[in-house]
């Protein structure tokens, strides 16, 4: 039996940092703006797993199209659908969690984050930094 496989190990790393970051943002929520824990719980919750899970399922049918597209006889004969769709499937997860963000707060009338917009938009754009930074660090240095 050999040990870990490498796919395990980014896997592992992936959803450590994705439960630190959570984790950070629930404490973050509940003792410094004093917002209940099930409020918390479920914007966080729901946002974040929803963007690993609709938001990059999206992407990765995106990309599945473009290297469908690219894999034809006249790729390269200018298809200029395909900068639009590419930046459209990087983008799609963070608008995602963003917006979906921003309705959860609005939704459950939580006033204690008083920029609902600007507090969507910092903390997306926060929980991709880390999670899509640590997973750069582990590739660069694996």
């Amino acid at each position: 039996m050999t040990g870990v496989s490498q796919d395990g190990i980014f896997v592992a790393v992936f959803f450590g940092a994705f439960l630190i970051v959570t984790a950070g943002e629930i404490y973050w929520l509940t003792y410094n703006l004093q917002v209940p824990i099930r409020k918390a719980l479920i914007t966080v919750l729901i946002s974040n797993f929803g963007t690993i899970t609709l938001g990059f399922f999206v992407t990765f049918i995106i990309f599945g199209i473009l290297l469908a597209l690219t894999a034809t006889e006249n790729a390269g004969e200018g298809n200029t659908g395909a900068w639009p769709a590419f930046i459209a499937a990087l983008a799609f997860p963070f608008l995602l969690m963003a917006c979906v963000r921003r309705l959860l707060i609005g939704g459950q009338h939580i006033e204690q984050i008083t920029r609902p917009l600007p507090y969507a938009i910092v903390s997306t754009l926060i929980f991709f930094l880390a999670v899509c930074g640590v997973m750069a660090i582990f590739l660069a240095f694996r």
